[in-house]
This record gives structure tokens, sequence and C-alpha cells, in this order.
């Protein structure tokens, strides 16, 4: 069967496609930031409760962990206009893959409402009731996995229409594209991610937090960055060679764009790492949201690629609505604005207590 026959017509779009392309990559920047510091900062908060004795993590902890609740909210907020501007150029393919896979898209909904409440427990029964709290954030970690292996299944699912042809054997919505030999390093790859920007955030709670043992907390979260880090240039290689063969030439050279934004990635990661067991907070930070742009556009690349004999920009029909688009991004704007002045009268001044 003729994989284009499964795909239904693109709707018109408002504006060219790369506006709403650009847009895509750079809200999704925002929220992968804030949803991989809130992810793996529950992870490290678990591992190190686990080790520690409650007074100890409390004491040294707590004015970090109590933040994480403020991450999820916002992570959940930033997820929406990035998942709206995809639907503008990739609607016809992501809501089929969605309708395939049904089932499990939709328990994220219910799912994801368990994990919100759980990172209030945890806050709020950090002292009173500890073991009820390391239930709480333990729960919301496994449904934050469950999510992220389903979005990362969504988006392998919506550029291989290849594989719709499963829905003809199986129309209850529980098709899951876990042959394709990409998902679980990619998977892997978001969850290393998450470890090591947790570790940063820790690190800028305590970089601007007055604590007798800010010092020590920030070099300890920096190594734990360049140790996940270091483990997600070997799993990004892992990714590397798991995507179809025909696609690897195109980052090792004959694509000269796509292998030039891949190889600042890998460069930068690289460098971030190096700078990081040097205990240079700043040049990390730097460093690190350079790689995260770069990866976040060879991601886009690789979209393409899959893409390539299934669907293409070209396909998109213009319809001009520019006064409707300049009204949506000014709404958009007043938007991030109010939440960055949430963020400066709120997050940095609260002391030990969950917002």
């Amino acid at each position: 069967m003729d994989p284009n026959s499964l795909i239904p017509s693109p709707d018109t779009i408002p504006a060219p496609s790369w506006v709403f392309i650009l847009l895509e990559q750079l809200l999704f920047l925002l929220h992968i930031i804030v949803i991989n510091a809130a992810l793996g900062g529950a992870i490290i908060t678990l591992v190190k409760r686990f080790k520690m004795k409650d007074e100890e993590y409390t004491a040294l902890y707590k004015p970090a962990a109590v933040k994480l609740p403020i991450l999820i909210a916002l992570g959940i907020n930033f997820a929406i206009p990035p998942l709206l501007f995809l639907q503008v150029v990739f609607g016809n393919l992501f809501y089929s893959s969605s309708v395939l896979m049904a089932v499990y898209w939709i328990m994220i909904i219910p799912l994801l409402v368990i994990a919100y409440y759980g990172f209030y427990i945890h806050s709020a029964k950090l002292t009173s009731s500890p073991r009820f709290s390391k239930a709480a954030i333990a729960c919301s970690i496994l449904i934050m996995l469950y999510i992220g292996l389903m979005l990362v299944t969504n988006n392998s699912l919506m550029v291989q229409p290849e594989k719709w042809s499963a829905y003809f054997e199986n129309r209850g919505g529980t098709i899951l594209n876990f042959s394709d030999p990409a998902i679980f390093p990619r998977y892997l790859h978001f969850i290393t991610a998450s470890i090591a920007v947790g570790s940063l955030f820790f690190a800028f709670i305590y970089k601007f937090k007055k604590h007798e043992n800010s010092e020590v907390l920030i070099k300890n979260s920096l190594k734990i960055f360049a140790i996940a880090t270091s483990f997600q240039v070997l799993v990004g290689t892992w990714y590397l060679l798991a995507i179809p063969s025909e696609f690897i030439p195109n980052f090792m050279g004959k694509d000269i764009v796509s292998s030039l934004v891949l190889l600042i990635g890998f460069l930068f990661g690289i460098i971030s790492i190096i700078v990081a067991f040097k205990g240079n907070f700043n040049l990390t930070i730097i460093t690190l949201f350079i790689t995260m742009v770069a990866m976040i556009t060879t991601r886009h690349n690789l979209r393409m690629m899959y893409l390539e004999d299934n669907f293409t920009l070209n396909q998109l029909i213009l319809v001009p609505q520019y006064g409707v688009l300049a009204l949506f991004l000014f709404v958009l704007l007043l938007g991030l604005v109010a939440i960055g002045y949430m963020l400066k009268i709120g997050f940095p001044k609260t002391n030990g207590e969950a917002v």
C-alpha cells in the first residue's frame, strides 16, 4: 500500500510555514528546558532522599525541592504553544498518529493531573510525612516517564506513515511504534538530558540563594551534570546510528547545514562537560544553551528527512490571515511577559515554601 494514500490532506495555513516552524522550535526550547529541569530535578530529589536522612536532606535541599511544583506547572503551560504550532504545519500527520495510539495518548491527560498534584504533595509533606512525600514524587516521576515515552512514540509514528497500515489489523487505538530502533535511544536521550538539566536547576537555585553550603552544592550539581551529559553523548551516538542508514550521510557531510548544526551541538556538549567538571557555572549554562538550540534544530532536520518521500512543506496552501496571526502573537507575547514577571517577583524570593 502506498503510504501517501493514508495521509490526510493538510489544512491551509495563515502564514508561511517557516513562521510556525520557527515559533515551534523557539517555544519547544522553553518547554524542554523547564520539563527537563522538573523531571531531572525530581529524579535527583528522590535519589538523594533515599540516600540521605530526612533531616539532612531537608537542611540541604529543601530550598530547591520545593520549587519543583513551579517547574511542572510552567512545563505544562509551555507545552501548549509549540504543540499548537506543530499542528498548524504537521497537523494531518500528528492527528493521524495520535489516533493510531489513542488509548495511550488520551491517558496522558488524567495521568498528568495526578503527576501535577504529586509534585505539590511532595512539597507540602516534605517534613510532616516523609514517606508519603517520597511516594508522591516517585509516582509523579513514573507518570512523567510514561508521558515522555508516549510523546517520543507519537513523534516517531507521525513521521513514518508507512507504519500506519497496521491500523487495518488493529483499530483499537493501541498501536505503538516500538519496532523503530531509534525510539529507545531517543527516549533515553531525553532522560539523561533531564538529569543533566535538573542538576543545573539545583545549581541555579543555590547560585542565587544564600546557603552556608552553596558552593559545595553547586559543585556537586555541576558534577552530576557533567556525568549525565557524558552518558548523553554516548546515547546520542547510539541514537544517530539507530536512525535509517540513508539519513546518516546527511549528518556526515552530505547535507552541509544538518552536519554543521549537529557538529556544533556535539562540540558545545563536550565543552559543557569540561567546564562543568571545572565548576564553571556560567560557562556551563551558555554552552548547554547552544547545545540545546543545535539539538532541537537537528531534531527538526531529522523530521524533514523522514518525511521527504511522503510530505513536503510545498504541499501546504497559504491563505493569509496576518491580522489574526498578529493578534495571536501579541497575546502570546503578553503571556510570556506575565509569566516572566511572576517568576521575577515570586520564584527567587520564596523561602522554602511551594507556591
